[in-house]
């Protein structure tokens, strides 16, 4: 499935909620429907991403073209939306990766309840995607 199906399908799982604040509230409680944990040898200094508030990790891989992705925080809101671009991106070939923004941020409304910094943060998450996706150079 594309990157861009993959957000459409996102953004149709979630938009069934009318209220943005329940909406997030789901998000967060549900971990974003996390799948698997985040090795725990991977919460490094090197996988730390500058600049976010509460610590969060990102690790990937590029394999035949296809990026595997791992993103985790001890802020169980940023953890959720980690798992949420991890459903994004995961499998994704690489070149589709730097042409899906991840629109489902503002689509589902997940900006309205995150502080200024947090944003911040998030667009620093996706610059370590893009890296590991090795589309940076």
């Amino acid at each position: 499935m594309s990157v861009i199906a993959r957000q459409k399908e996102l953004i149709e799982d979630y938009g069934i909620i009318p209220d943005s604040l329940e909406r997030f509230q789901l998000i967060v409680e549900s971990g974003g429907g996390s799948a698997e944990p985040f090795p725990d040898e991977a919460r490094v200094e090197e996988n730390l991403i500058p600049g976010c508030v509460s610590k969060v990790w990102v690790t990937g891989s590029v394999a035949e073209g296809v990026l595997d992705l791992k993103i985790d925080s001890e802020a169980p809101a940023l953890a959720a939306i980690g798992a949420l671009l991890c459903r994004l991106y995961s499998g994704a070939e690489v070149s589709e990766v730097l042409a899906a923004e991840p629109d489902f941020i503002e689509e589902l409304e997940i900006d309205r309840n995150l502080t200024p910094t947090r944003l911040r943060g998030l667009v620093n998450v996706r610059a370590r995607i893009i890296e590991l996706a090795g589309l940076d150079g």
